[in-house]
């Protein structure tokens, strides 16, 4: 029971973590285990683990890889400036 919790939570992760993007103008893509967020030059990638942890984020400017991280925290950061 704890484990289908834990996955609820993630799912809860993943979808609030859309939200708040989506507050900030971002177009997001889905695709299996990437989600893919779009606002002019800009896309941000949260990769996912399964369903339940984000895996790492990468910050792209016009297909330039600008920062990569492991830390839900930053991708929420970049997402909401």
């Amino acid at each position: 029971m704890s484990t289908k919790t834990s996955e609820n939570t993630a799912t809860d992760v993943r979808q609030t973590l859309s939200e708040q993007a989506e507050q900030f103008g971002w177009q997001r893509t889905r695709r299996e285990r990437v989600d893919i967020y779009s606002r002019g030059v800009f896309q941000i990638h949260a990769i996912w683990r399964g369903s339940s942890t984000v895996n790492g984020g990468a910050h792209y400017e016009d297909t330039i890889l600008l920062a990569y991280t492991t830390d839900l925290g930053k991708i929420q950061s970049w997402l909401a400036k």
